[in-house]
């Protein structure tokens, strides 16, 4: 443990501003660990918001940071004009990492991009590497990875996003004591003003006896999209309302053509909104919804336990989510969410439309997300990744 702040740098091939989700969770993470004390440098390609008289204020804008959240200890330092255009692109900017990093007095670089946890490990950086996949850890496409990576005294800790990633680790031979489970979380400034669903839906111009299941995200293949619009299907009495799918993208082409072929009419589609509007389209629901599948974890070797899921908690909404190991690390069925047998369309319906007309169950089941919420903003997270690091940068095991 070092008697001065933790220094630390956090290497990102990604601009800033941007939609991706994993920038979101970036920016609030590092907002709430620079309050406790510690000085980031975020180190990307470069700053998206073209003209803006002050970046740092727009990019915390555009993440709907209220105005001062960012303290003077998170530093935004972009190294270029543009954004990667390929993959290529950022696996280069990822490598280079040691070279803009290695003059520095740097207690640890904290990152999430695999190539540049290498690249530093190898020029003698300790590194903390966060992650929310497990096939880092099983996949033998990852092999390389992890010979360049795991038993390097180096690295010095795993941040992952669920205990079941953390178990994946454990069993390729990482140290327990070396990782960190840090669930993602929410902003509750971002939950503000908090709203009835009347109220929601009056100033969202939405139909107020519409029994309304709600998806709020990305809406990718790798997102278990095909079984939420078979869901649709299967309960046309509901509108299912899908947000932040711009009409004229690839995406909505794909999911109006899903529907179509489902006889899916109940499925509208809402253009993408600020980070700051999304929390009235929750508030509008009568049930919040995980696409009921295993696919993002069968098929594509990751957890499914996305953002969503904390912004859904602090909605104080009713939730309907598939029973995965990941799921249930943060959600209990009958307390704080319905939980469905994954990829059997019969027990998801049956479990919706039993719980669209339970008003009693909605209560309970709203109440108790809500009171769950409050271990699961970002605040509480940087309380913890704090702590980690702390313990870390001082090891040379």
């Amino acid at each position: 443990m070092v008697s001065r702040p933790l220094r630390m740098a956090y290497s990102c091939h990604d601009s800033f501003p941007s939609s991706d989700t994993n920038t979101q969770q970036i920016f609030w993470t590092i907002t709430e660990v620079v309050r406790l004390g510690v000085e980031v440098d975020l180190r990307i390609p470069s700053v998206t918001v073209d003209g803006a008289a002050n970046p740092r204020a727009a990019i915390a804008a555009y993440y709907g940071a209220p105005a001062g959240s960012m303290r003077d200890g998170f530093s935004i330092v972009p190294l270029g004009d543009r954004p990667p255009a390929s993959w290529k692109d950022r696996g280069w900017y990822d490598w280079r990492a040691p070279h803009r990093l290695v003059a520095q007095s740097f207690d640890l670089i904290w990152t999430r991009d695999p190539l540049a946890a290498v690249a530093c490990v190898q020029a003698g950086l300790p590194v903390v590497f966060e992650t929310y996949r497990p096939d880092f850890a099983t996949r033998t496409r990852f092999g390389w990875w992890r010979r360049a990576c795991l038993g390097r005294p180096l690295l010095r800790g795993i941040v992952v996003h669920s205990r079941m990633a953390a178990d994946a680790f454990t069993g390729a031979g990482w140290a327990e004591g070396r990782t960190l489970v840090a669930h993602n979380g929410f902003a509750p400034s971002l939950m503000e003003p908090r709203l009835d669903s009347v109220a929601a839906r009056t100033s969202l111009g939405l139909p107020e006896r519409d029994r309304l299941v709600v998806y709020a995200g990305h809406a990718g293949r790798a997102k278990g999209i095909e079984t939420l619009i078979g869901l649709a299907a299967a309960v046309p009495a509901a509108t299912f309302l899908l947000v932040g799918v711009d009409a004229s993208s690839p995406e909505a082409l794909w999911i109006q053509g899903l529907a179509r072929r489902a006889g899916a009419s109940n499925v509208r589609l809402v253009p993408r909104v600020k980070v700051a509007d999304v929390a009235a389209y929750l508030y509008a629901a009568d049930v919040l919804v995980i696409p009921p599948t295993d696919e993002p974890l069968r098929r594509y070797r990751r957890t499914v336990t996305p953002m969503k899921l904390f912004t859904y908690l602090a909605a104080g909404r009713p939730i309907l989510a598939p029973r995965l190991p990941d799921v249930e690390e943060v959600l209990t069925d009958g307390e704080t969410a319905r939980l469905v047998s994954p990829d059997n369309m019969n027990d998801a319906a049956a479990a919706l439309i039993a719980l669209l007309s339970d008003a009693a169950l909605q209560d309970h089941l709203s109440r108790s997300a809500s009171a769950a919420a409050a271990d699961y903003t970002w605040a509480e997270r940087a309380r913890r990744l704090v702590g980690f690091f702390e313990r870390i940068s001082g090891d040379s095991c």
